[in-house]
């Protein structure tokens, strides 16, 4: 009884499905826009203290976003997440954008240039949002 206690444990800390419900999921998605137009969009997960990575390419445009997800070490720390990535597209120079969220918060960060009504004519948005665990 002990030796089918013991498999069966062994089992369920194995299993990738059951430690990734413990652990918080996160959408990451990237747009960039030039000249008033969205010209790449994407979409990947991240979970909590692994890393993501995310190639795009649409014609001539490729762009590679790695990212970490990590707890912040100290007071609280079981409350608290930095988002650090890197993006880079051909020669550009890299964007490096780090982010500091409440676990299960959202978080957003837009660069670029904004026309009069507010629109976005060249930049990106990186997005980080919490999914929801499915339910079973």
């Amino acid at each position: 009884m002990l030796i089918k206690a013991l498999i069966f444990a062994a089992v369920l800390l194995a299993s990738p499905t059951l430690a990734a419900e413990t652990e918080d999921r996160y959408a990451l998605e990237l747009s960039v826009v030039r000249d008033g137009v969205e010209v790449i969009a994407g979409r990947t997960l991240i979970v909590e203290d692994k890393q993501a990575e995310m190639s795009l390419t649409d014609g001539d445009l490729r762009y590679e976003l790695n990212a970490d997800l990590n707890r912040v070490r100290g007071d609280h720390s079981d409350l608290i997440l930095s988002l650090n990535a890197n993006i880079s597209h051909g020669d550009d120079q890299h964007q490096l954008p780090s982010l500091t969220i409440r676990r299960g918060g959202t978080a957003r960060m837009v660069v670029g240039r904004e026309n009069e009504d507010g629109l976005m004519i060249d930049g990106m948005t990186l997005t980080l949002t919490p999914i929801a665990p499915a339910s079973h």
